[in-house]
């Protein structure tokens, strides 16, 4: 389950063991060159990790047992950090390793996570433990049900897809660009919470500059069909998603179709509000 830790206002979500470090560095400001991807590349960062991952027997009570275990996809191997793509989304680190991020990011921020991120992290002596209650295995024996029957959805749900896509290169013709004005729509919606100029698709990498204009290597990726070119039809991807989503095949644009439908999302309540000034204007 996800909960939140509030500064100033700003949420800081929280899932078992492990805090968002994307909601971290934007609750404090988001300052230029701390993001999460460029301290988790320092030197000292993962000579941090290294040591953490070798010495986690001898410091098993900053390590709370369900690391790994709290529904986070995609963990790294030191059961550390775990990446979450699409929106919301980001880059997740077992407490003890956020601490050391909020360090990093400045001294009032550590100061106030020192405090808040200890005291969440604190379990009642008393609580009963999960296996003592029988209603836990119950709980868990129906959800590993639920889950497969999800799997299968989600196998039949992609082979249509496939199926859509096959129809599609029939049907339709050739690649048409985007025109000016979708790409001033996409490029709106990409600077608008909650993208604030970040890649819609997985939500580490920015795709403009501060200037608002794509970052080189961003581009606009038409997510259906080569051929449909409105704005509700693409999104401005970094260049990695970009080269997953040409070359991943339609199982991994599968993957993303809910990432894309929130962006589709933020396009339409644009365009919206584009009418709403319009007319406004007008009277």
């Amino acid at each position: 389950m996800t909960t939140t830790l509030d500064y100033q206002g700003r949420l800081i979500r929280l899932r078992g063991a492990m805090l968002n470090l994307t909601d971290m560095w934007q609750a404090d400001d988001r300052p230029p060159n701390r993001h999460p991807a460029d301290w988790l590349a320092l030197e000292e960062s993962q000579r941090f990790r290294t040591h953490a991952g070798t010495h986690r027997n001898n410091v098993s009570d900053l390590f709370a047992p369900d690391v790994g275990l709290a529904g986070i996809c995609h963990l790294d191997s030191d059961g550390l950090v775990a990446t979450v793509r699409g929106n919301p989304g980001g880059t997740w680190a077992h407490w003890p390793l956020a601490l050391v991020y909020a360090r990093y990011l400045s001294p009032p921020f550590h100061l106030w996570c020192d405090t808040a991120v200890r005291g969440a992290m604190q379990r009642p002596d008393k609580a009963p433990a999960a296996g003592d209650d029988p209603r836990w295995a119950y709980l868990d024996q129906q959800f590993q049900r639920l889950h497969r029957q999800l799997d299968t959805l989600d196998r039949h749900a992609a082979d249509l897809m496939f199926l859509q896509i096959a129809s599609q290169d029939l049907v339709l013709g050739t690649r048409r660009n985007f025109s000016i004005a979708s790409q001033a729509a996409i490029l709106r919606a990409v600077a608008a919470e909650p993208y604030g100029g970040q890649c819609p698709c997985c939500g580490d990498a920015p795709v403009l500059t501060e200037a608002g204009r794509p970052v080189i290597g961003a581009e606009f990726d038409h997510f259906f069909h080569r051929s449909l070119n409105k704005a509700e039809h693409g999104w401005l991807i970094c260049a990695a998603c970009h080269s997953d989503l040409t070359h991943g095949g339609y199982v991994l644009h599968f993957s993303r179709i809910t990432s894309f439908r929130a962006f589709q999302a933020a396009v339409l309540e644009q365009h919206r509000r584009g009418r709403i000034r319009h007319r406004r204007t007008a009277e």
